[in-house]
């Protein structure tokens, strides 16, 4: 598990961050994530559709930032980060396209706030999974479906212009 400073809302806390892999029960968490079980304040993100741990910092950081100005568009803090990823305004949307299915294997996990010993904790009991590197997440991603939910131009090729394309279509939502 990763975990960032939170520095344009300090008393959210940090942000903590792990990835898993062969994961078992994305199933139950999903129904869990979508029942807004108060007891799963985790957001589950589909690993694929992760280029860089920027994405995932940037979703966290809008959604901490609103959850402090008392303007979620969202129910809860987890589902705002997977939201967040989206470059759409439709919530349902976004929520299925960015957070697990049912099938899902590889999963990004975010909690903003807590000791991370006690997040990670919680995090590997919600999890039945295998606990990797971030570095893993670049062997993951679906470049066609990132092309096509941030509407990436063809030409880019290189990873940091996909990159860049995904941050521009994340800031661009805002506007």
């Amino acid at each position: 598990m990763e975990s960032f400073p939170l520095d344009t809302v300090p008393e959210a806390g940090e942000i903590h961050m792990a990835c898993f892999t062969s994961v078992k029960n994305a199933a139950d968490l999903k129904e869990r994530f979508q029942a807004q079980d108060k007891s799963l304040t985790v957001a589950m993100i589909e690993s694929t559709l992760i280029m860089d741990v920027i994405q995932l910092l940037l979703a966290a950081n809008r959604a901490a930032q609103d959850h402090a100005a008392g303007k979620l568009k969202t129910q809860t803090l987890s589902s705002e980060i997977v939201y967040n990823l989206s470059p759409t305004t439709n919530i349902a949307e976004s929520l299925k396209r960015f957070g697990i299915s049912e099938s899902t294997t590889s999963l990004v996990a975010i909690k903003i706030g807590g000791e991370a010993e006690e997040v990670m904790e919680e995090m590997s009991k919600t999890v039945d999974g295998n606990l990797v590197s971030f570095s893993k997440l670049d062997q993951e991603k679906d470049i066609e479906k990132l092309r096509k939910y941030y509407k990436i131009d063809p030409k880019a090729k290189d990873d940091k212009t996909i990159l860049n394309w995904i941050i521009g279509a994340m800031a661009m939502k805002s506007i």
